[in-house]
């Protein structure tokens, strides 16, 4: 069995605060974030994630703060695949319709 310590591992549980680690793991999620909402992406509940970050930053409780920044990522992947996804179907029902059909113009 792993006990926390060796190797210099420490589990997330464990981890003391570092405002240092907290800065920089927020900032490596935000440009994720603003990456993902550049595209059109539109997160839904996007207060609730940023609650939680505040809640796990003033309980000065690192291991929070991770899955919060985690959780603030995923759905940020999750409205950006869904953005993707809704932009192939409307690429391809715009393919389809008929003002796009050259032989409906009479160009054939």
């Amino acid at each position: 069995m792993h006990k926390s310590g060796e190797s210099g591992w420490n589990s997330p549980e464990e981890q003391a605060w570092d405002e240092p680690e907290a800065v920089l793991l927020l900032q490596n999620a935000g440009a994720l974030v603003a990456g993902l909402e550049a595209t059109g992406a539109q997160m839904p509940q996007r207060e609730r994630y940023h609650a939680r970050l505040v809640a796990a930053h003033d309980a000065r409780d690192m291991a929070a703060y991770q899955t919060a920044l985690n959780g603030y990522v995923a759905a940020a992947r999750e409205a950006y695949r869904k953005q993707k996804q809704k932009n192939q179907r409307n690429s391809r029902s715009d393919a389809l319709s008929p003002d796009r059909c050259p032989r409906e113009r009479g160009l054939t």
